[in-house]
């Protein structure tokens, strides 16, 4: 705990420098809803002087704002919230007066209440009763994250593992224990419509949006989770970003760093009329990576379009590209590898191509005061060339020669994982996939209590095509850097098998209902979901042989919240649910028999418990949670692991996030927001195929293990202050402590990178920004700015595969990054 003593000393020595100016004037206020004395959070205030200059803040649990060291003059506030009308006015501020600006704000005929699943207008935050965290639009402009990962790492309950390079579109998340690799355990969602490849055979998040178009995250990871699914046992997660603006306007942004990272972001909008409103955004980002031979490149446009159809009726459309092309590899580190050069990757033929077009369109239509329908459609194409050379050991001491000699896993010699300069393969994997969702709105009274009922529908399909093959050169040849493949080569006795192509489809049908009833100081929230799907595969290299499984499943849920001396109380308990498939489990390599095995694993399910509390006292807002899931049939999380239904698995902790505003005390003081999170993870009963020396081979019960990746303790502290006008600067401190790698909870490193825990680590990050005028603004970046070198995962590995061509081995941690930024604001 050395280094967290350490941190927490460098995150308090900037306090003694700040200094502030005795004729800066603070102004606060609180925000309401029209109608009813219901104050509204996250609204964002901003108050714009005649030289451009911005000063800004969001509201709090109770909807108040405090916004210090405000020079005098005369300023034009906007005051603005999702859903609702903006409240402008033009004041005057003075040296010696104190100004409390209140403002209520209008809903608007129409909302795009879709586009969120936590701050909608008919939802405040301070009475969900389940544990949730916003991270808003202020927040992720000043850190400037690289990528959405290192924002959910903010997030109390979430473990993020090292996957990667630096454009962070695969990232690997778990929530509160479950299995963090490619984030196949958690539901993932843009302005509230799936964006994982395939929701039901192949979740993982083999593309995320990059952060600089996303407006504002949201977490959910209580019993909410049932009204979206089909993953309900992890969390939900949201990536807002914002509809199209009103007035003519945009942003150009340019950010250069090391690494030879540059990124260019440009957005234009508000050229329409009052039904039309366009708005169209561009991204151009390349880099070197944190390793050798890891460089990328990134394309991502999105076209949106508003059409105010009549004060009762909305449709909001958008399109979206994104096209990537990097040299990521699955070559990952031996243990001399990490301790001698833990940027080593000597694979240069290695590559990953990724093309991706998706449109939505999400229709809001008031049918009546007290009834809302909203029609989402969605279609996507999703297509990943993944073309990597075949591994092999050699001697460290054979590193730089031509024609090294291969060596075996075993070997006594310090091993180094290099390509075998021979041949290559391809995973080459297609996705298909549309949906159809209508989902209603409803107030009415229940036993006479007010209450809220949404109901809600979803027909579902995709298809997933999953092929694997040698590469072969255009003269039928083998090459480290061939792009074409075959699936077998000659013909009748001679024929010889050298890849697979297997096709899935699934259809599904889901819907779900949940009421929201009021009774007074309490708040009680019932609902369920169903869900009714299909799941067929043909494996056309096995004579085309086809296999199907139907499946029907209820989850029930139950959550309240009560009022107590201004806090809040929530909890609840819901049924969690990972819908099966041998398809997804052979494409993550768990286990060695699924073609035999037909579609008849069992669904992961689990009983979610939950109970928290939230508030706010004086300058501190806090939110702190206990929760508790009973698992069932769990799948394993270890690459590789053999192919069984897991017994019984309990993952169980306390979740801690809590802000405190010391600015508002002095300007000398920083705002401070940390976030904890405790987690005890253990399999209560289950036997898996041991990989450790003296019981190799044999079957052994993992009784009272954790589970991997699951680290104990995770946590983030951050002061974020402004010491003069217009500058506002933040530091973050995380640490992570000790996790396994594997269920039998191996701590012996071997040489070769596959076995062992991930040691403890802590990374500090700093980021600011300083607002020249209303149009020009400069911002920086550094992340992990001791450059610490730590072990990231070993995600891709498994201890009884030690082959190089299975096992990847240590994935490193990201390493340092400084980004220096230019914004232009029109």
């Amino acid at each position: 705990m050395q280094s967290l003593k350490i941190a927490v000393f460098i995150l308090v020595l900037p306090l003694t420098v700040i200094f502030g100016d005795d004729h800066d004037i603070n102004v606060n206020g609180t925000v309401y809803r029209d109608g009813a004395d219901i104050p509204l959070q996250g609204a964002n205030v901003i108050f714009v002087n005649k030289s451009g200059e911005e000063y800004g803040a969001s509201t709090d649990v109770n909807g108040e704002y405090s916004i210090s060291s405000v020079p005098s003059g005369s300023y034009k506030v906007t005051i603005s919230f999702i859903g609702y009308d903006d409240y402008q006015k033009s004041v005057l501020i003075e040296i010696g007066k104190r100004y409390k600006i209140d403002a209520v704000l209008s809903i608007e005929p129409i909302l795009m209440a879709k586009l969120e699943i936590i701050s909608e207008v008919d939802a405040p935050y301070q009475d969900l009763p389940g544990a949730a965290t916003v991270l808003d639009m202020q927040t992720l402009k000043l850190v400037n994250p690289i990528g959405t990962q290192e924002m959910l790492e903010y997030v109390p309950g979430v473990n993020a593992f090292a996957d990667d390079g630096i454009g962070n579109s695969r990232i690997s998340i778990g929530i509160r224990g479950l299995n963090p690799r490619r984030s196949s355990r958690v539901l993932i969602l843009e302005d509230g419509i799936p964006i994982q490849p395939a929701l039901y055979v192949y979740p993982n998040m083999y593309y995320n949006p990059p952060a600089d178009r996303i407006d504002q995250i949201e977490v959910i990871k209580g019993s909410g989770t049932i009204l979206y699914g089909p993953q309900t046992m992890g969390g939900v997660i949201n990536y807002f970003t914002r509809r199209p603006r009103s007035d003519y306007g945009g942003i150009l942004k340019f950010t250069g760093g090391e690494n030879r990272y540059r990124s260019l972001f440009a957005e234009i909008g508000g050229w329409g009329n009052d039904k039309y409103k366009p708005e169209l955004q561009l991204l151009y980002k390349k880099g070197d990576g944190f390793r050798h031979n890891n460089g990328f490149e990134q394309v991502n446009g999105t076209l949106k379009l508003n059409v105010r159809g009549s004060s009762t009726k909305n449709t909001y459309m958008k399109l979206n590209f994104n096209y990537e092309n990097s040299n990521a590899t699955y070559t990952g580190l031996t243990q001399w590898s990490f301790d001698n050069d833990p940027r080593f990757n000597p694979k240069e033929d290695d590559n990953f191509t990724v093309y991706r077009s998706a449109f939505d369109l999400i229709q809001s239509e008031k049918l009546s005061s007290s009834l809302s329908k909203n029609t989402t459609v969605f279609a996507s194409y999703f297509d990943r060339r993944w073309w990597r050379e075949n591994d092999v050991f050699i001697k460290s001491s054979d590193l730089g020669l031509e024609s090294p000699d291969a060596q075996p896993y075993y070997s006594p010699f310090d091993l180094v994982r290099v390509g075998n300069d021979k041949d290559n393969f391809g995973i080459l994997r297609t996705f298909y996939v549309l949906g159809l969702e209508r989902s209603y709105k409803m107030q009415h009274q229940t036993f006479g209590h007010p209450s809220k009922m949404e109901i809600g529908w979803r027909i579902y399909w995709e298809r997933f095509i999953d092929d694997r093959k040698t590469g072969f050169t255009s003269d039928s040849v083998f090459a480290t850097d061939a792009r074409e493949g075959v699936y077998f080569r000659g013909s009748g006795d001679s024929l010889e098998i050298l890849g697979t192509s297997h096709h899935y489809e699934t259809m599904a049908l889901s819907g779900f209902l949940s009421e929201s009833i009021d009774l007074g100081s309490w708040s009680l929230r019932p609902g369920v979901r169903l869900e009714l799907f299909e799941q067929e595969r043909v494996d056309r290299m096995q004579g085309s042989i086809y296999q199907d499984k139907t499946i029907f499943v209820l989850l029930p849920g139950m959550a309240f919240s009560k009022s107590i001396a201004g806090m809040n109380l929530f909890g609840g308990v819901h049924r969690g649910f990972t819908p099966p498939s041998s398809g997804a489990l052979k494409i993550l390599n768990f286990g060695e028999n699924l073609d035999n095995s037909g579609l008849d694993l069992d669904a992961e399910k689990s009983w979610n418990k939950e109970l928290g509390i939230r508030g706010t006292l004086s300058l501190i807002e806090y939110e702190f949670a206990g929760f508790h899931i009973d698992i069932e049939n769990l799948v394993a999380a270890g690459r590789g692991t053999a192919f069984k239904n897991l017994g019984k698995v309990t993952s169980q902790g306390v979740e801690a996030r809590m802000g405190i505003t010391l600015s508002q005390i002095s300007l000398l003081l920083p705002d401070v927001n940390v976030s904890y999170a405790f987690l005890s993870t253990e399999v209560k009963d289950a036997t898996i195929i041991s990989n450790v020396s003296g019981s190799f081979g044999s079957e052994i019960s993992i009784k009272g293990n954790e589970l991997p990746y699951s680290p104990n303790h995770t946590l983030t502290a951050g002061l974020e202050f402004k010491p003069v006008t217009n500058l506002r600067l933040r530091t973050d401190f995380r640490f992570v402590s000790k996790s396994y790698t594997d269920f039998e909870n191996i701590e012996i490193f071997d040489q070769i990178g596959v076995t062992g825990p991930i040691p403890e680590y802590s990374i500090l990050n700093v980021s600011g920004s300083y607002q020249f005028n209303k149009s020009f603004k400069v911002f920086f970046s550094g992340k992990n700015i001791t450059d610490e070198v730590y072990i990231g995962s070993r995600l891709h590995s498994n201890p009884g595969q030690k082959e190089a061509n299975i096992s990847s081995g240590i994935i490193p941690g990201p390493r340092r990054q400084v980004n220096l930024g230019l914004e232009y604001s029109f």
